[in-house]
């Protein structure tokens, strides 16, 4: 597994995918397993030589600590500040942030934040809530602009680690 890398962009950091259909599954017994780009989202299938559990995520959350603001997608107040709240783990599909703010599954939020002081926003048009409890407030994207969604391929390309640990 050292040496795969992502037939579309030619990326090291690649994880197990999830085992989607029948084929996915038969393959998976002759050791021909789905695995998934973490920079580019490219979902691709190669032998492995040996067996592996199934991942329950797609897509590696690095630990970060990044400042962020959020409000409702669609406020009925536009001039709206928002929240304040840390991103705590960032994926190229999502994240979890730490806030006091509680916040209902399924709402739809914009949110903005920044690596560091010296870096323009990047800024998440929409995300949808998949969970909220006890501050923490884990986050699908549904919708970025192509520059930002490259902005954050960039960090998690730096905090990334080349190929997760094989288990032997």
């Amino acid at each position: 597994m050292s040496n795969l890398r992502c037939p579309a962009c030619g990326a090291s950091k690649i994880r197990l995918a999830h085992r989607k259909s029948i084929s996915d599954v038969f393959l998976s017994g002759l050791t021909i397993f789905p695995f998934r780009c973490q920079l580019c989202a490219d979902r691709f299938r190669t032998f492995l030589g040996r067996r592996t559990p199934n991942p329950r995520r797609s897509f590696e959350r690095v630990e970060v600590s990044f400042p962020v603001w959020f409000r409702p997608r669609r406020s009925k107040y536009p001039d709206e500040s928002g929240q304040e709240g840390v991103i705590e783990n960032l994926s190229i599909r999502g994240c979890r942030i730490r806030s006091a703010t509680p916040v209902a599954i399924g709402s739809r939020l914009e949110l903005e934040f920044q690596h560091s002081n010296d870096s323009f926003p990047i800024t998440i048009e929409e995300a949808v809530v998949r969970s909220s409890a006890n501050g923490a407030i884990g986050l699908r994207f549904t919708q970025l602009r192509r520059s930002d969604e490259r902005r954050i391929r960039q960090l998690l390309d730096v905090w990334l680690p080349e190929l997760l640990p094989s288990r032997r």
